[in-house]
């Protein structure tokens, strides 16, 4: 039988290292949230921030500036803080 040891855990992921994607993500998989049926997604349509394409969501024009504006001011936030 072979040596059926545990791999060591990683170490800790720093939150201020995950992408957006894997951000969202996390926060998918605990809140156990089917965003197709959310609230937050309509309130995105109806403000133009996203649309359907080929089965799946993707932004307006509108809604990659809105994206392109939260993630410059987030880049400003980490420049600032030590």
């Amino acid at each position: 039988m072979a040596d059926q040891t545990t791999p060591p855990a990683p170490d800790a992921a720093r939150t201020d290292s995950l992408a957006a994607a894997e951000r969202a993500l996390l926060l998918n998989i605990e809140t156990h949230t089917d965003w197709s049926s959310t609230a937050v997604v309509t309130a995105l349509f109806e403000k133009g921030l996203v649309t359907q394409a080929g089965g799946r969501f993707a932004l307006t024009d509108h809604g990659r500036k809105a994206l392109d504006g939260l993630l410059q001011s987030h880049q400003r936030r980490r420049r600032v803080v030590p």
